[in-house]
């Protein structure tokens, strides 16, 4: 039992809900708290991307040895192949069964959220796909040049983007998503569309399932 409680997807599920109760309950001034939490934890979240990408892309590339180059082409060739396919499905899906939904098409009735009460920036080290081209060029430099201290330097790296990940990240998940449907809550979006949001998030559940089995 407590390794249900304490483990990720039920504290997500936990937050969502909690998220969602507290969105029909909250006024105005403690939306504005809120609201400032949300933006500051999303900017924390932002800014670690960008170092995960480095932290576990470029690692991985240099385990591979020589044969980097090979395998890293195959193994981009089959993501991007897989990703097309996964649009899609998803368009598909979008087509025939979002229609059959009955959503309406007009946002009225919502409530706007108050304007944050303290904002702190926290810009990303660079965007996320510098991160992702500048470590597969450093992982395959590495590997060509057979660069042992580089490639030991970028394994602490890992070894430090993990703890942050494990330590940071996954700590502050739940509570970001609890106040993103807070938010969500509080203007009403959930509320007024809660049967198709169900219907929606089942069929992602589902398309993830289906892509994962093909």
């Amino acid at each position: 039992m407590k390794k249900i409680i304490t483990s990720l997807p039920f504290q997500l599920v936990l937050g969502v809900a909690a998220g969602i109760l507290a969105g029909q309950i909250s006024g105005e001034t403690i939306m504005n708290g809120v609201v400032s939490v949300k933006y500051v934890l999303g900017q924390l979240i932002h800014f670690c991307v960008p170092l995960i990408v480095i932290g576990f892309i470029a690692p991985s590339i240099t385990g591979l040895g020589k044969n980097a180059s090979r395998i890293l082409g195959v193994a981009v060739l089959c993501a991007y192949i897989s990703s097309v396919l996964a649009a899609f499905l998803s368009m598909g899906a979008g087509y025939i069964l979002i229609p059959r939904l009955s959503a309406a098409s007009s946002a009225g009735g919502l409530r706007e959220l108050p304007e944050a009460v303290f904002q702190l920036d926290i810009p990303q080290i660079m965007p996320v796909m510098s991160a992702l081209v500048f470590s597969v060029l450093l992982g395959l430099a590495a590997a060509w040049t057979k660069a042992e201290r580089i490639t030991g330097i970028l394994e602490e790296f890992q070894k430090v983007v993990l703890a942050i990940v494990s330590r940071v990240v996954i700590p502050i998940l739940p509570v970001f998503i609890g106040v993103t449907f807070w938010t969500l809550s509080y203007e009403g979006t959930i509320t007024k569309q809660l049967p198709v949001f169900i219907w929606i998030v089942l069929i992602v559940i589902a398309g993830h399932f289906l892509w994962l089995a093909v």
